[in-house]
């Protein structure tokens, strides 16, 4: 993984403003994907003992299990992007220095940003579609699927707002340079 800049670098100035205002938010989104994932571990927990320590399978966990992993990953993406933790490839950046480094920094975020407004976009059609005609699972739970698209929606205006927040302290430190 690459130093990707994010005020973890002696010679990078701090953060800009809008990063350490989105910092909190994302960090709640992170918060909230821990509970997620022990909430995941006791669920499956609780699947394991039913099935093959009781011999009673329980069949509601796997469709749960999966709305929280998708919960896991929408809140937690915007802090790891923040942290510059999440996957990236650097064969030309990764040799970058300087300004060079802060430019394709800036593209990769752009092309982010561009893929955010497309999952905002999306997630917003969605939502509209399962309320307006009442869409539920056809899994056991049968769950209203604007709760499992709501928490998509959240976790795509939290990457959102860190993209805008670190094209800030992108721009800031460009203009230092």
């Amino acid at each position: 993984m690459a130093d990707t800049g994010a005020g973890n670098a002696d010679d990078s100035p701090p953060p800009a403003l809008l990063e350490r205002l989105v910092a909190p938010l994302t960090a709640i989104g992170t918060a909230l994907a821990a509970i997620l994932v022990l909430v995941t571990l006791a669920v499956t927990g609780y699947s394991v003992v039913m099935r093959y320590g009781l011999g009673t399978p329980v069949t509601w966990t796997d469709e749960l299990s999966g709305y929280l992993v998708i919960g896991i990953v929408m809140l937690g993406t915007a802090r790891c992007l923040l942290a510059g933790e999440h996957i990236s490839v650097d064969l030309v950046s990764g040799h970058a220095r300087g300004r060079t480094r802060v430019v394709f920094e800036l593209w990769g975020m752009f092309a982010v940003g561009l893929l955010v407004a497309a999952l905002i976009y999306s997630a917003v059609r969605m939502l509209r579609f399962s309320i307006d005609f009442g869409m539920y699972s056809e899994g056991y739970l049968e769950t209203p699927m604007w709760i499992p698209q709501a928490v998509l929606f959240v976790g795509a205006v939290l990457l959102a707002a860190a993209v805008a927040a670190r094209l800030a302290t992108l721009i800031k430190q460009l203009r230092r340079q």
